[in-house]
């Protein structure tokens, strides 16, 4: 009797308390929390209402598979981690288009550590410094390049005098300083074994071989020159500053050449196209050159694995349609279309270029710029064919409209990799024949 007395005592203690507590709001006990809001339902009406309800098939004791949840693990984390990494690329892409600190260390390296060692041997090299007229991107200041004129020392004779010379603009490509490509000018620059040199029937008279200087300048952030951004028209400009710096010392009486590597492949292209000259030049009854006087005419044009265009190494590195990095072309800051630019031309009939020549050279086993595939061409891929191929293509109907003679000439280097043509054989004995061909026409 006294045990449900007090259970009875108990009871009603609790229903009193409860009693006094508050009444809890409605809206934290409502499954529409927010339904009363109109201005919400006005604006946003689209939107579910909140809910503390717990996903489908994720809650305790549930016994379905959690599907909402799987779907936002298997295709919203990739779509998400696609779309970041799509967006760093085309915020950072002239981090990745342009390397001036590879390989490290050289970005500093001074000349004078290069020639105190005596490997050079008889090579001239000095460094110049010239201003380009392109300021910096942002802070507007002057830009210093650096570059470094290469050549052999000879006896001043009557000989060395009646040479014709032959002067070299070389474009190096996207990464590395002139310094790491000493050894490829000391290859180009080295003469025949005998003195005189000829490329033609044995019956020809002997002729001397051309006196060739060669100067290598360094774009902007590359190697001393000023540290800026690079860009397309910056790195145009300080090419263009160079060669006038070479046509106000050797003159005009000198042969010009352009030769461009890789991603300068395109530089050159770009080059020939502000300067109005070679399948370029306009086309005009008049007296009036297009060029103007402190930059010469070009005579030839060397071009070894040069680079078709940015949007297109992006889809031939990425040809799956499926990848997003595949469509990103169109967003590059810095095209570098020379494809695009010498297809184009291809299409206006126009007259013969005149008196230029040209000379591509084409690696074998190219890991940079992609040979194409023939599975690509079967399947109508716009990157399918090789892109130098199509470039070499495009200059020839721009050039060789006439039955004269063929002045582009297609030289193919097996087994060479992008960077390393100059070790074979028949890379020296091709570019000596041109650079010949060059200094007596």
């Amino acid at each position: 009797m006294l045990c449900r007395r007090v259970e009875a005592a108990r009871a009603a203690l609790t229903v009193s308390r409860l009693a006094r507590t508050p009444p809890v709001l409605s809206s934290l006990v409502s499954s529409r929390p927010f339904s009363s809001t109109s201005t919400r339902r006005a604006l946003w009406g689209w939107l579910p209402d909140p809910s503390n309800e717990p996903l489908a098939g994720t809650g305790i004791g549930s016994a379905g598979p959690p599907w909402l949840f799987m779907l936002e693990v298997l295709i919203g984390l990739p779509t998400a981690l696609w779309v970041y990494k799509c967006i760093m690329l085309v915020l950072f892409q002239r981090k990745v288009i342009y390397m001036p600190w590879l390989p490290p260390g050289s970005r500093d390296e001074p000349l004078s550590a290069v020639t105190a060692t005596g490997e050079m041997g008889d090579m001239r090299v000095k460094e110049v410094r010239i201003e380009s007229a392109e300021p910096t991107k942002w802070l507007r200041g002057k830009v210093e390049v650096r570059t470094i004129e290469v050549g052999w020392t000879e006896e001043e004779n009557a000989m060395a005098t009646k040479r014709p010379h032959v002067v070299i603009l070389y474009m190096q490509g996207n990464a590395g300083t002139p310094l790491n490509r000493l050894t490829l000018f000391r290859t180009l620059l080295h003469p025949p074994r005998t003195s005189s040199y000829s490329s033609s029937t044995p019956q020809t008279p002997l002729r001397p071989f051309p006196r060739l200087t060669l100067l290598a300048p360094a774009p902007r952030s590359y190697w001393l020159s000023t540290r800026a951004t690079p860009t397309e028209r910056g790195i145009l400009a300080d090419y263009r500053a160079s060669l006038a710096y070479l046509h106000a010392n050797y003159g005009p009486d000198a042969r010009y050449v352009l030769y461009g590597h890789s991603l300068s492949g395109a530089a050159a292209v770009g080059l020939l196209k502000q300067l109005q000259q070679g399948p370029f030049a306009v086309q005009s009854h008049s007296n009036d050159s297009a060029t103007p006087s402190s930059e010469p005419p070009i005579s030839g044009l060397i071009l070894e694995n040069p680079l078709p265009s940015i949007p297109f190494m992006v889809r031939a590195l990425y040809p799956q349609r499926w990848l997003p990095y595949h469509w990103l072309g169109p967003l590059a800051f810095d095209r570098w279309d020379a494809l695009g630019d010498l297809e184009r031309l291809a299409e206006v009939p126009k007259e013969s270029s005149g008196e230029m020549r040209s000379l591509w050279i084409r690696s074998g086993k190219d890991e940079v710029i992609p040979l194409g595939t023939e599975e690509g061409v079967k399947a109508g891929e716009l990157a399918g064919k090789d892109g130098v191929r199509r470039m070499f293509d495009a200059w020839v109907k721009a050039t060789e409209r006439d039955d004269g003679e063929a002045r582009s000439k297609w030289v193919d280097v097996p087994g060479a990799l992008h960077d390393l043509a100059y070790n074979e054989r028949r890379w020296r004995d091709e570019l000596r024949a041109f650079l010949d061909d060059v200094g007596r026409t």
